[in-house]
């Protein structure tokens, strides 16, 4: 039972860090003074290169029964998602003074919560087909020259981190335990490796623009061309396998204050984009309450990290994760009985009188299409 939790708390250790870095990424991008080659566009490609990626592979991890996972998705992902559509359009609303009600379009970062839905509750259906994890990731290395994989309805994001969700799922508790075998000096080694990576496409690679590293969108549309855009998410499904594999040699199995954060993720994820807004209206880190650091500041990187961090211990505090999960849960079963006791109903009186007639349903919809 010992070696279970241990397994555990690596993993919300994983989900946790992955979760303070989120809010870093967007408030690095939104802080003001952002170029890709500096410290800040290190900073952003790093976290952009494998956190989502974690992220879906510990979702495909604990995804290993496909009749659990599509139980619980709807629940789960689809409706917070429904409800976060009706939340950022008041958030815009209240920031903006105008704003579109889209549900088309995730909105901002909630393009996660309907991916996992599309993956979980599919999940049965697409595990059983031959070949399906090799396709999947065939079609992820040309998902950038396909130009109708969009942001439109996430499609773009769905391809480009399914296959790190399947590697989860077929990742087995004998793997995790033969990659947690690097000792100190290659954890340090691969560590430095990797952060010289995000150093190069930093400075090195101003053709691939940070904007490309979110991969929502074809290639072209970031003006990368096609074989350039092919060969990098070659390169990010390395680098980012790699990142998670550190990640796992260097994160305390013990159950920690990161690895509580990974266990109360979803009220940092959705309300600090809150407190992105409030930067993005007020041009900046210093919300138009003092003068902007200089991006090379020191005070710049403090203030970065220092906001994340806030958030995150705010968010993820016991009384705003029971406050979200009692939004979630009371909505949820608002809206179920309203489902059962008003919109079935109906539909039971007119089986039941067909029945009475000798008439299933399935017949009766089939006299109505002739």
């Amino acid at each position: 039972m010992g070696e279970v939790k241990q397994r555990d708390y690596v993993f919300d250790a994983l989900r946790g860090l992955c979760m303070w870095s989120i809010p870093i990424s967007h408030f690095t991008r939104m802080a003001g003074h952002f170029s890709q080659g500096s410290l800040s566009g290190i900073v952003y490609i790093t976290i952009n290169v494998f956190v989502m990626q974690a992220f879906m592979f510990l979702s495909g991890y604990f995804s290993k029964k496909p009749d659990r996972s599509r139980e619980i998705a709807f629940k789960a992902f689809l409706w917070p998602y429904i409800l976060s559509i009706f939340f950022f359009y008041g958030v815009r609303l209240l920031f903006w003074g105008n704003a579109n009600l889209y549900f088309d379009r995730a909105p901002f970062a909630m393009w996660f919560m309907v991916t996992l839905f599309l993956y979980k509750v599919f999940q049965k259906n697409y595990i059983k087909i031959p070949y399906f994890f090799a396709m999947t990731f065939v079609l992820y290395l040309i998902a950038g020259c396909l130009p109708f994989l969009t942001d439109y309805l996430s499609l773009g994001r769905i391809v480009s981190y399914f296959p790190f969700f399947f590697l989860g799922y077929y990742c087995t508790p004998e793997h995790i335990a033969k990659i947690k075998c690097l000792k100190k000096w290659q954890c340090a080694v691969l560590g430095v490796f990797l952060i010289g990576v995000s150093c190069l496409l930093a400075f090195g690679m101003p053709q691939v623009p940070v904007g490309w590293y979110l991969m929502k969108d074809p290639g072209s549309f970031t003006g990368v061309c096609w074989w350039l855009d092919i060969l990098m998410r070659a390169v990010l499904f390395i680098i980012g396998a790699l990142w998670i594999i550190l990640m796992f040699n260097i994160l305390p199995s013990k159950d920690t204050y990161l690895a509580y954060v990974g266990r109360n993720t979803m009220p940092v994820y959705i309300l600090h984009l809150v407190v992105r807004q409030w930067m993005k209206k007020h041009g900046g880190i210093s919300l138009g309450i003092f003068p902007m650091p200089e991006a090379s500041s020191l005070l710049y990187y403090v203030m970065v990290f220092g906001f994340a961090s806030l958030c995150v211990v705010v968010f993820a505090s016991k009384p705003v994760s029971k406050g979200y999960d009692w939004v979630v849960d009371t909505t949820y079963a608002i809206f179920m009985w309203v489902v059962n006791h008003i919109i079935l109903p109906p539909f039971a009186f007119l089986e039941k009188g067909l029945k009475s007639w000798g008439i299933s349903t399935a017949e009766w919809i089939e006299k109505q299409k002739k």
